[in-house]
């Protein structure tokens, strides 16, 4: 009786016994999944939107457990306060400017909140150091839009079919279709695009290179414009094509003086060239002479407004109004 009362009380010690340590590990796993027992420090993570994480929960980063969801708290109507527990041994890893994001641990597992390093220089974090949120896509968000995405492809699709169907009833596009006179007028078409587009190619091109021949130095353009003595032979060629023009104005006028008193029977020659064919000699070789004259004198206005020579035309009125103003008398 003896025997059996102390075997007894020894199952009891030993039931009683393995009930502690079982509630002693239990404890121990449960501590050390959240962090308890562990050397950690605290960090405020700041986001407008939880998205049903709770306290307990895991923190990530770089897809490593490094700490759990310590409590979180409303601050204010745009803020959410998350305590975050985070081991001590991630302190020279996680940087002052990482961001925060809340994720799902797999397809339908429990939230999780992810600490995002950020490029760039930055400190390392320490303890009460306050992370922001970085903008994440929340699982109900994605099937929204994908419903809205198969709304539009659904009637995009029913769209399309409709089109179709016209384009099957169509009589008149597929003759048009048919019509080897209208096929060969878009090929026609395409070969003048093709062209127009060659030649205003081959006109950029064209373009670069007397741009390119410029900058470089060469050509007569910049001999004009940097070669003195060119330029001044540049502006006696002027200067000597205006006085020939001037001097075949007085010429015409002279002619045509002499062709009225002709006509009018004034003087010897009047008399003797009353001969209406060769009066009519005459008259053409003046109509030429005039129209010659008309022609240089377009060159000169032309050469006035070329842009090369513009500032010449431009310093030789300003040098004629002075004289002029020099000597009034004449």
């Amino acid at each position: 009786m003896k025997k059996q009362k102390i075997l007894n009380n020894t199952r009891l010690g030993l039931l009683v016994i393995s009930g502690i340590l079982f509630l002693v590990f239990t404890l121990y796993m449960i501590g050390k999944n959240q962090n308890l027992f562990g050397s950690t420090f605290t960090v405020i993570a700041v986001v407008d939107n939880v998205s049903g994480l709770v306290p307990g929960n895991n923190v990530r980063f770089k897809g490593m457990n490094v700490g759990t969801v310590r409590s979180i708290n409303m601050e204010n109507d745009s803020s959410i306060f998350v305590t975050l527990l985070v081991q001590n041994n991630m302190k020279p890893f996680i940087k002052k400017n990482s961001l925060t994001t809340i994720n799902t641990d797999g397809l339908m597992g429990n939230k999780l909140i992810q600490i995002i390093p950020q490029p760039g220089f930055s400190e390392n974090i320490t303890d009460g150091d306050t992370l922001y949120a970085q903008r994440g896509i929340d699982t109900d968000e994605l099937l929204n839009k994908l419903e809205s995405t198969g709304a539009h492809l659904e009637k995009t699709f029913f769209n399309l079919a409709s089109v179709a169907e016209k384009l099957n009833n169509s009589n008149e596009l597929w003759k048009m279709l048919s019509d080897s006179s209208m096929t060969e007028e878009i090929k026609q078409s395409i070969h003048q695009i093709r062209l127009a587009g060659t030649n205003a190619a081959e006109m950029a091109k064209t373009g670069t290179s007397m741009l390119n021949t410029l900058e470089r130095g060469e050509g007569l353009v910049d001999k004009v414009f940097r070669d003195t003595v060119m330029a001044d032979n540049f502006e006696a060629s002027i200067e000597h094509l205006m006085d020939v023009s001037k001097q075949a104005t007085e010429i015409a006028m002279e002619i045509k003086k002499v062709l009225s008193d002709l006509e009018s029977g004034k003087g010897t020659a009047g008399m003797v060239l009353q001969d209406s064919a060769l009066r009519e000699s005459v008259r053409n070789i003046v109509t030429n002479v005039e129209e010659s004259t008309a022609g240089l004198n377009e060159n000169m206005e032309a050469l006035k407004h070329s842009f090369l020579l513009r500032g010449y035309f431009r310093k030789l009125e300003r040098q004629q109004r002075r004289e002029a103003r020099t000597n009034p008398s004449n």
